[in-house]
């Protein structure tokens, strides 16, 4: 399981507000969060065990290195969710489609027949509902 946690991400108090001010820097710190989707090729159930756990690392490492914060991935047999903390400047439109084309570059490379299907999946999630994602995200199979 790649699920990634945050300290913060679960206690489900003031500190997980929307948004809220920093006293170190009093700059608005904000929360947003995205749950992200998207399918393989048909929905064919085309990823082993094995591959769904280079998937799931491979977005971790792709979401990074675009200054996104994974909170939950997770990869099954035909789709994968991921439950990402973006900042106020990410657009959808460009993420989505880098991270879906860096995952299904890495899987080629890997020489794995895998692939996405256009579109994806997008919803916003309150702060107070991270923790249900985060659950259900991780009983994806």
């Amino acid at each position: 399981m790649a699920t990634i946690l945050r300290p913060d991400a679960t206690r489900g108090d003031a500190a997980a507000d929307a948004t809220r001010r920093d006293p170190a820097t009093e700059r608005a710190v904000h929360r947003i969060y995205v749950g992200l989707a998207w399918s393989t090729l048909g929905r064919l159930p085309l990823m082993s065990t094995d591959l769904r756990g280079q998937v799931e690392v491979q977005l971790i490492v792709l979401a990074r290195r675009l200054d996104v914060e994974p909170v939950a991935v997770r990869a099954a047999a035909d789709r994968v969710r991921l439950l990402l903390r973006l900042k106020p400047t990410h657009s959808l439109s460009t993420l989505v489609p880098r991270l879906k084309q860096g995952s299904q570059e890495a899987l080629t490379a890997a020489g794995r027949g895998v692939h996405w299907a256009s579109g994806y999946a997008a919803t916003t999630i309150s702060a107070d509902a991270v923790r249900d994602t985060i659950r259900r995200i991780d009983r994806l199979d």
